[in-house]
C-alpha cells in the first residue's frame, strides 16, 4: 500500500511538474513576443525622435550662419521698413549686395511630402566683378519671411519641416555694422 501512495504521488507531481514546464513555456513565448514588439515599435519611435533632433541641431547651426550673414550688412535694402518679403536684399560694408532668397529642393520635397525649399545666398560684387554662385544656407525650409523694422533690423520668421517634426521660430537680427558707413 505504501508503493501505490509513492507512485501515485510520483505521477501526480509528475503532472504538476509537466504543467509548470508548459506554463513557463508559454510565458518565455508571452515575454519573448513582448521584448519584440517593443524593440519595433521602440526603434521607429527613436528613429522619428533622432530625425527630430538632427533637423533641430541643423536648424540651430544653419540659422546662425543666416543670422552671421545678415549681421554683417550695413543697410536692408528689401523689404522696405514695415514691409515682409519671403526675400532679403542687404548691402554690407564694402558695398556688395546681398540677396537671400527661396529655391523649391525637389528631392526633399518628394521625400517629406510638401512643398520644401533650400536658402540660398546670392552676392553681387561691387567693383563691377559680377556675382558669386549662390551658396547653400539653409535646408528643410517649408517658410521664411523677412520683416523690416529699420533699415538696420530684421524680424526673421521660419519654419522647418523634417523627420515628421516641425520647428518654428520668430527671431530680430540687427545688422551689427549698421555704424560702419557713418
Amino acid at each position: 500500500m505504501i508503493h501505490r501512495k509513492t507512485a501515485g504521488r510520483l505521477s501526480l507531481s509528475g503532472v504538476t511538474l509537466i504543467e509548470l514546464i508548459l506554463a513557463l513555456l508559454i510565458f518565455s513565448f508571452v515575454i519573448a513576443g513582448a521584448f519584440r514588439a517593443l524593440s519595433v515599435f521602440g526603434g521607429k519611435a527613436s528613429e522619428t525622435l533622432s530625425q527630430r533632433l538632427v533637423l533641430q541641431m541643423e536648424a540651430r547651426k544653419a540659422l546662425l550662419n543666416l543670422y552671421r550673414e545678415i549681421q554683417q550688412g550695413i543697410e536692408v535694402i528689401l523689404p522696405a521698413p514695415g514691409c515682409t518679403l519671403p526675400y532679403l536684399v542687404y548691402r554690407d560694408f564694402i558695398n556688395n549686395i546681398h540677396v537671400i532668397y527661396l529655391e523649391k529642393d525637389a528631392t526633399t520635397s518628394k521625400t517629406e511630402g510638401e512643398p520644401l525649399y533650400k536658402v540660398m545666398e546670392g552676392i553681387k560684387i561691387s567693383s563691377g566683378a559680377g556675382t558669386t554662385p549662390p551658396k547653400l544656407v539653409m535646408k528643410y525650409v517649408s517658410k521664411l519671411n523677412f520683416t523690416t523694422h529699420h533699415y538696420g533690423g530684421i524680424l526673421l520668421s521660419c519654419s522647418l519641416k523634417g523627420g515628421k517634426g516641425r520647428f518654428d521660430l520668430v527671431n530680430y537680427v540687427r545688422l551689427k555694422n549698421l555704424a560702419a558707413e557713418d
